[in-house]
């Protein structure tokens, strides 16, 4: 049976959908280049380029604080090792392995018995040259009355004269010696020269203890406060110096191995540079009342080497560099940038300090930077740097995604 639709018929359709076809094309092209008002493009870019979504954050101005970074160790500012000053029979021990001693504490007893019988021995010489002085001088004083009578002579009176000095050298030598066998019985008691933690006790009672022990009895190490010592480069020296020299002294923070972090100032630098290592020594000081920072232990320190002050601040990411220097992009107020030159005094960690080129309150790109050029359009989307929580801007403006 032969077909319905004849050769001419379905060539007219080919033509009618072709003619269809041309006339859709032809409506797209017009609206595209006819600059319809009404469309997102043209509402949001300059001759029908999108606006660019950026991150922008106002210029601050005030100090910015220069920290230098480095690894330090914590030392103890006393470390005393309790050893006899004399010898015996050690028969007390009043201390506990660990236990917080307080100054003047007595923290061990020697048999004294030996040294006090030598102070009794002293005194008793003492008191009997003490008499034999009171006897010359009584002598002295009547010969000094009979020499007006001629009842003794001149050589008998210088005679008795000298023996009276004799007996008062006799006297000091036994005061001095009084005074060396008291001090040889305090010995006996061992009291804490400071406050700090004592350590393993090497020594038990009933142990004989002599000069000159390897081992002291315990040693006691002061926790609070306490120091760090730590190395810098020696291109600080003079910085640091300086600062120390006027009394302004620079703040420490130092964070333990556990993350607490300890406050406290720099106290003292090395008198030499390391020239092995081209580094100087410094030592901080820290208040340490739990004893969180322990001796020897390592720790980050962090110094503020100096202040710098009334600077114009801006996010370190805005700073760009090119081929004539830094510049950074300004969100101007009709949401197009402007890029200015700027003159970068220096960086500490996510802030730069600008000595011109920005005023403080002037919004700076610090993401989106990479697709932008001179007069280019912004939409400002967000107001802190990448991976931090910000109040978002939406298309109209608003934030948080309300309308303004």
């Amino acid at each position: 049976m032969p077909s319905s639709s004849s050769p001419r018929s379905r060539h007219t359709l080919r033509w009618v959908v072709i003619f269809v076809l041309v006339v859709i094309a032809a409506a797209v092209a017009y609206r595209f280049f006819s600059g319809d008002k009404n469309t997102p493009a043209n509402q949001n870019g300059m001759g029908g380029a999108p606006a660019t979504a950026v991150s922008a954050i106002a210029a601050s101005q005030g100090d910015l604080p220069i920290r230098l970074s480095a690894l330090g160790t914590v030392r103890p500012l006393a470390s005393i090792a309790i050893r006899p000053r004399v010898e015996g029979e050690l028969i007390e021990v009043n201390f506990e392995e660990g236990e917080m001693v307080q100054q003047g504490q007595v923290l061990a007893q020697i048999d004294p018995r030996d040294y006090q019988a030598q102070l009794d021995q002293a005194k008793g010489q003492l008191a009997q040259d003490q008499a034999q002085l009171a006897s010359a001088r009584e002598d002295l004083a009547r010969y000094e009355k009979l020499i007006q009578t001629n009842y003794v002579s001149r050589q008998e009176l210088e005679q008795q004269r000298q023996l009276v000095r004799q007996y008062e050298g006799t006297v000091a030598s036994d005061q001095a010696s009084v005074q060396s066998a008291q001090v040889q019985l305090d010995y006996t008691r061992i009291t804490a020269p400071i406050t700090g933690v004592v350590g393993i006790r090497n020594i038990d009672p009933g142990n004989i203890v002599q000069l000159g022990d390897d081992d002291p009895i315990v040693t006691i190490t002061q926790l609070d406060p306490i120091s760090v010592i730590f190395s810098l480069p020696s291109r600080y020296v003079d910085t640091v110096r300086a600062r120390l020299a006027t009394g302004d002294k620079p703040s420490v923070s130092v964070t333990g191995t556990d993350g607490e972090t300890f406050s406290g100032e720099l106290t003292s630098i090395d008198s030499n540079i390391n020239s092995a290592t081209g580094t100087i020594r410094l030592r901080a000081t820290l208040d340490n009342p739990e004893g969180g920072l322990y001796p020897n232990a390592y720790v980050d320190v962090s110094l503020v080497s100096q202040i710098l002050e009334d600077r114009v601040i801006v996010p370190e990411p805005a700073v760009q560099t090119g081929q004539d220097g830094n510049y950074v992009y300004v969100v101007n107020d009709d949401d197009t940038v402007s890029r200015r030159d700027v003159t970068l005094t220096t960086t500490q960690g996510t802030q730069s300090a600008i000595a011109s080129g920005v005023d403080p309150g002037e919004r700076v790109v610090v993401d989106g930077v990479d697709s932008l050029r001179e007069g280019a359009k912004v939409r400002v989307v967000s107001d802190a740097l990448p991976g931090e929580s910000s109040d978002e801007v939406d298309e109209t403006g608003g934030e948080d995604g309300s309308a303004s």
